[in-house]
């Protein structure tokens, strides 16, 4: 992806999505994938995964990415923001329900994903604790994003679990949802939800080097998720997966392009 820089994106007008580079981020990924699908052209701008991003900081007052900015608005860093943005100004198919209670399902289980002490969440204090392990305390000064995340050790034992709880709801949906003779996680068509699970499942299981290149070492990374799972005998609903191999190619940019 051809990234412009924060200096060069303060003087663009319309809107300027600020992207990790070189990493598919399941947050910036999900992002990338909304405004694809409402059909919303938008300039990429560089994100350094972990890094200070001080220039990024004083341009919208947030270090890490996704970060929608359009025009003057203020800056949009939730997925919920992200697709209130991409609904307002896109005109491709409405990736949020009609029906309210679709809606209502839709959020909640997006929060469950996406949102603080969810799935994605619990995952990545699993990546801080080994980050924690081998460089020690210094990984907490190194990374602000250890201390943007309020990383506590006592969260690690709990985060597992967490994360099977996600998983097994999402499972559970699925199969509620064939029934129905639906390929999705609600109602009967693509919604911002699909997306943001077929994203973020990367963090179970990543995509293969052919259609995903990202760097080695988030292969081992994002592995972490799947052993700490593992350790507990449960075994994720093969059908979690085979959403993600249906969404991607069918919807999102395939190969990934980061």
């Amino acid at each position: 992806m051809d990234y412009v820089s924060v200096e060069k994106a303060t003087s663009l007008d319309g809107l300027r999505l600020v992207l990790t580079g070189g990493v598919p981020g399941p947050w910036s990924e999900a992002a990338k994938g909304l405004f694809r699908v409402r059909g919303v052209d938008y300039t990429p701008v560089f994100q350094e995964g972990g890094g200070a991003n001080e220039a990024l900081l004083a341009w919208t007052g947030h270090r890490n990415a996704p970060t929608a900015m359009y025009k003057d608005e203020p800056a949009r860093i939730t997925p919920v923001e992200m697709i209130n943005l991409a609904q307002r100004l896109g005109t491709g198919p409405s990736l949020v329900p009609d029906a309210i209670d679709e809606r209502v399902m839709m959020f909640g289980l997006l929060n469950e994903i996406a949102g603080e002490q969810g799935f994605a969440w619990s995952a990545r204090i699993l990546m801080f604790a080994a980050m924690v392990e081998n460089a020690g305390e210094a990984a907490m000064a190194d990374n602000p994003m250890l201390r943007d995340y309020h990383y506590e050790a006592s969260e690690v034992a709990a985060a597992p679990e967490k994360i099977i709880a996600v998983l097994k709801h999402l499972g559970q949906q699925l199969s509620a949802q064939s029934g129905l003779g639906s390929r999705y996680l609600v109602g009967d068509r693509l919604s911002a939800l699909d997306i943001y699970w077929a994203c973020f499942s990367q963090m179970l299981d990543p995509l293969p080097p052919a259609v995903n290149p990202m760097p080695d070492y988030l292969y081992g990374i994002w592995g972490l998720t799947a052993k700490a799972v593992e350790k507990t005998g449960f075994q994720p609903d093969k059908a979690l997966l085979e959403h993600r191999d249906y969404i991607f190619p069918t919807y999102l940019t395939w190969p990934l392009d980061f």
